[in-house]
């Protein structure tokens, strides 16, 4: 016999009810408030270089005639949301942190540790990419300590 879902009314409902109340207020006060006609700025003028000439404040440069005045309240507004998105970037940064028994988990240790993820295989790969039936390493290195002629540098065979 299945079981349906069923609404559980009481305490749980509340911060539902809520969410939908203050959704249609804000939905109520956007829908019923008038804006103005958008004015735009000057034609020949780019804000984007005034903000520049007033974020280094270089007032020298700016253009004179038609230029926007009062940039700076926009050169606020730039840098709040600057600071803004650096704060959430360094926010996802410290959630992002992986760690286990107080100590941060790396993807590649420098100091040979263990490295997470999937349990690894008891057998040893082989230099040639395959795994060696008895689980122990097949390179030339491994049997011979001392450097031949037929070996490389790095231990494998000369071909």
């Amino acid at each position: 016999m299945t079981t349906r879902p069923r609404l559980r009314l009481g305490r749980t409902l509340i911060p539902g009810v809520l969410a939908i109340a203050l959704f249609g207020l804000m939905a109520l006060i956007v829908l019923n408030t008038s804006f103005g006609d958008g004015q735009g700025f000057p034609d020949g003028i780019a804000i984007t270089s005034e903000l520049g000439y007033a974020m280094f404040d270089l007032d020298p440069l700016q253009s004179e005639a038609g230029s926007i005045p009062n940039t700076e309240a926009f050169l606020a507004a730039f840098l709040l949301i600057a600071l803004a998105l650096d704060a959430a970037l360094d926010g996802a940064i410290v959630l992002a942190k992986r760690e286990e028994n107080g100590e941060p988990i790396v993807a590649l240790p420098q100091d040979g540790g263990s490295v997470s993820g999937p349990a690894q295989d008891e057998q040893t790969a082989a230099t040639d990419g395959g795994v060696s039936d008895t689980g122990a390493e097949t390179s030339a290195a491994s049997t011979d300590d001392t450097d031949t002629e037929s070996e490389t540098e790095t231990g494998g065979d000369d071909r």
